[in-house]
């Protein structure tokens, strides 16, 4: 499944990137793709080379030194991602400057960091429940408010709506069963959402070269 994930998920950054190249308001569609693409395969380095050996060490303990370090990372890279669809909820569908989510993402990080080893285990996932939340709550918002103003819609939102449609079956599915045991679950979504999000912009860049 792994494989097949990051094999989706580099085409549909690279068919995003593509379209970018000719709709700039397509660029935050890209970025984001990309992000998620090179944040999972550091998450993943980070959680395989790093936290799972030191996990074994320790038996419980809280991190220290340069592995807490390599945890906040992988902490501040998962939530990223969060923050990045709420931004580009905001961006795409209410035409605005993401700074207030940005903002927010700096405090969190910050608080999240600053609050270890309290938040770990299950008060860090409820954490992680509680931001999802903050953020579907934001995208979904921006959403609505743009369908019920009647624009008609482009490649760069339909690509948003998808990207929003993913989180919140994230909510439903592996933060409620609880996202420290359902990655598998987690990977289906993303693996459905990339394979959505392909031929949107396989179309739009065929469009381009007709």
């Amino acid at each position: 499944m792994i494989p097949a994930l990051y094999a989706l998920s580099a085409l549909a950054t690279a068919l995003a990137c593509v379209v970018a190249r000719h709709r700039p308001e397509h660029r935050p569609i890209a970025l984001l793709l990309g992000y998620g693409f090179a944040s999972d395969v550091v998450r993943r380095v980070i959680r395989l080379g790093v936290l799972a050996p030191a996990r074994a060490e320790v038996a419980g303990a809280p991190f220290t030194g340069w592995v807490r370090f390599a945890f906040h990372i992988e902490s501040a890279l998962f939530v990223g991602w969060m923050a990045g669809v709420a931004a580009l909820a905001v961006f795409i569908f209410s035409r605005r400057r993401p700074w207030g989510v940005l903002a927010v993402y700096v405090v969190v990080v910050a608080v999240l960091a600053a609050g270890y080893p309290t938040f770990r285990g299950e008060l860090l996932g409820k954490a992680y429940l509680a931001l999802e939340l903050a953020a579907l709550c934001t995208s979904v918002g921006c959403l609505l408010l743009w369908f019920l103003g009647g624009e008609r819609g482009k490649t760069q939102h339909l690509a948003a709506g998808f990207i929003v449609i993913a989180e919140t079956l994230m909510l439903v599915g592996p933060f409620r069963m609880g996202i420290f045991s359902a990655w598998d679950l987690a990977r289906s979504i993303l693996i459905a959402l990339y394979i959505s999000l392909v031929p949107v912009e396989g179309v739009a860049i065929w469009r381009r070269t007709l």
